[in-house]
């Protein structure tokens, strides 16, 4: 892994170090592939036979190449704008009654949040939340089995805590949702061109991700898997021509897609997925083990000296199988007030929120980086 010549494929690392992935930095690579497809938009004419063609061509393979980055089939996955809209797509393709429950964990994105308070206040449903820490397994599972009841319907839980950087013992989990009959949804955002992800291995029925944040795509690229055997189970709730290739306006009949594509409605930049599969080809080139380790190995580095700074009280994991590149700290400053000047006087992002400090290091940021951001935390601790 050639650190400097990777970094060299990324422009912005040279005005500053990116230690925030909530979204990725760009490579030139794939900012060149969007300019090749909007150039060759523009030259050829939108809806000329050769464009149509291209923009198929590249959609098309985008699907095959994540198909193949989470191990699961070409039918079984839709291309999305983003992970939200993967989660909604599941969230309202459900026939939920009053009373129904959704069990989500007490560290969600808004995106794995939000569709539920929604549903709940809408349809009456009730959400219960499975508390993470401590993070142990045994303990996770058992207050998982506790929360399933028969008017469960599904449990959405994120691969990767956003909060925490906790990788959820997700095989545990569904195989105990599945005992019950009930399925499993996972938040992939910050899994997917983080470590290695397998749907099938996971056990999950359906799984949401995008391409912004670990795999450096653009916004707007996303894809949601749906098991084949729950393609059937899981409702069409918004439909466009893309959806549905034959239907009649005079009868009102139509007959949707049979695979994942029906949940792909209405006009979409479709050009932008060629992008998402030069991404991937990128982070497959360095590996998605070799990108795992490294990540961790300089979080664990983060971790390790940060812990001796007065005031950060780490709560993400030290277990490499339950941590990630992510880590998170209770500070006893305002995290959203630390973040900005950690910007405007160093030109290091990271996020923060309330009085939590959220680091998130990718492969290719550099020890240097991680040592100067410890020394300047610890030099603002020793003034407070």
């Amino acid at each position: 892994m050639d650190i400097d010549e990777i970094r060299s494929r990324i422009p912005g690392l040279k005005h500053c170090s990116y230690l925030n992935m909530s979204y990725g930095p760009k490579p030139t690579p794939v900012t060149d592939e969007v300019v090749r497809m909007a150039r060759y938009i523009e030259e050829y004419a939108t809806l000329s036979k050769e464009v149509m063609e291209e923009i198929e061509r590249v959609y098309e393979g985008a699907r095959v190449d994540v198909a193949r980055l989470l191990g699961a089939s070409t039918d079984e996955i839709a291309l999305t704008r983003h992970v939200s809209e993967g989660i909604n797509i599941v969230a309202t393709g459900i026939d939920w009654e009053p009373g129904d429950e959704v069990v989500v964990t007490d560290e969600e994105h808004p995106a794995g949040s939000l569709p539920w308070m929604n549903l709940a206040q809408r349809r009456g449903i009730v959400v219960k939340q499975l508390p993470l820490a401590p993070y142990e397994t045994e303990g996770i599972v058992e207050r998982l089995d506790d929360l399933i009841t028969p008017r469960t319907k599904l449990l959405c839980l994120s691969h990767v805590s956003t909060r925490t950087g906790f990788v959820l013992p997700s095989r545990e989990v569904a195989d105990t949702a599945h005992k019950q009959g009930v399925p499993v949804l996972l938040d992939g955002a910050h899994a997917v061109g983080l470590i290695p992800v397998d749907v099938k291995a996971l056990g999950c029925d359906f799984y949401s991700g995008c391409g912004h944040k670990w795999l450096l795509a653009p916004q707007g690229t996303g894809f949601l898997y749906v098991d084949a055997d729950k393609l059937d189970d899981l409702e069409i709730t918004w439909i466009g021509a893309s959806s549905a290739p034959t239907w009649d306006p005079d009868s009102y009949e139509f007959e949707a897609l049979t695979t994942a594509a029906k949940f792909e409605f209405g006009t979409r930049d479709k050009a932008v997925f060629s992008s998402l599969s030069t991404a991937i080809a990128m982070a497959e080139e360095v590996g998605i083990d070799n990108i795992a380790r490294r990540s961790w190995e300089l979080a664990d580095h983060l971790r390790r000296r940060l812990t001796d700074v007065p005031g950060f009280t780490l709560r993400t994991p030290m277990d490499p199988v339950r941590s990630t590149g992510i880590s998170a700290f209770d500070i006893g400053v305002n995290g959203r007030d630390l973040t900005e000047r950690l910007w405007e006087d160093h030109r290091i992002l990271v996020s923060g929120r309330e009085d939590e400090l959220r680091v998130s290091i990718p492969y290719f940021a550099l020890e240097e980086e991680v040592d100067k951001l410890v020394d300047v935390l610890a030099e603002l601790a020793v003034r407070a």
